[in-house]
């Protein structure tokens, strides 16, 4: 692909906790301005409402949300700065039935069709990247 032929929309966000319902509707708004079906539109408004709750609750009380559009894929980049995700919460797989917390990075899995952590003492970034069909298995990050 020419890279020169990739066009990207974008925007971004500074949040705190007063902000999580209004990162909601934008990222809902978003995506179905770039065409992207009811029920992924839903799975991706999910999965950012987790990595946003999670930098609120863990990553120091605020972030920003950068969403993006380029070549028939949506995504949203969650960044906080807090002392980062332990490696061992990364690595978890589904948790117990019984447990009250420690579902977000599992849901943010199941529901995104593509997505990263980078994370260490500076803060951790969060990239959920979704395409528009679903049917599509090409490298969206």
């Amino acid at each position: 692909m020419d890279i020169r032929s990739r066009k990207e929309q974008a925007f971004t966000m500074a949040f705190t906790e007063g902000d999580v319902a209004q990162a909601r509707g934008a990222v809902e708004r978003f995506a179905r301005a770039q065409g992207m079906p009811g029920e992924r539109v839903t799975d991706l408004v999910l999965a950012t409402n987790e990595a946003v709750v999670n930098a609120v609750a863990h990553g120091g009380g605020q972030g920003v949300l950068r969403v993006w559009a380029a070549d028939g894929t949506v995504g949203c980049d969650i960044r906080d700065f807090g002392r980062g995700i332990p490696m061992h919460r990364l690595a978890g797989g589904e948790p117990p039935a019984h447990q009250p917390g420690g579902w977000g990075i599992w849901l943010i899995r199941r529901l995104a069709d593509k997505v990263a952590f980078t994370t260490g003492p500076g803060g951790t970034a969060v990239r959920i990247a979704m395409t528009l069909s679903g049917d599509d298995d090409r490298d969206v990050l």
